[in-house]
């Protein structure tokens, strides 16, 4: 039976977390400033996922060439209905 992935936060720079995350599925880095330091801040890690958050309408392959696997289009804490279609709208 499978199960969810466990990702486990990890607010950059702090690598403390990474730690935690190599025991777990994957790490969701936060306010990682641009694809480079995020190569930087998950050398040598062995985890299956590397989950990032990129702005609508962001290349996220930069991302994916330094170790993301996931790329998930962040909206803010109030997206408007709008901006969702627009994004989705986008990889049509």
């Amino acid at each position: 039976m499978s199960r969810i992935p466990i990702w486990v936060a990890a607010r950059y720079p702090n690598r403390r977390p990474l730690q935690r995350a190599a025991r777990y599925d994957g790490v969701f880095p936060i306010d990682v400033p641009g694809p480079e330091a995020l190569a930087d801040y998950i050398a040598g890690l062995d985890v299956a996922d590397v989950v990032v958050t990129i702005e609508p309408g962001e290349d996220p392959a930069p991302w994916a060439e330094a170790g993301a696997t996931w790329c998930l289009t962040g909206f803010g804490p109030t997206p408007s209905a709008d901006e969702v279609r627009e994004a989705i709208d986008a990889l049509a």
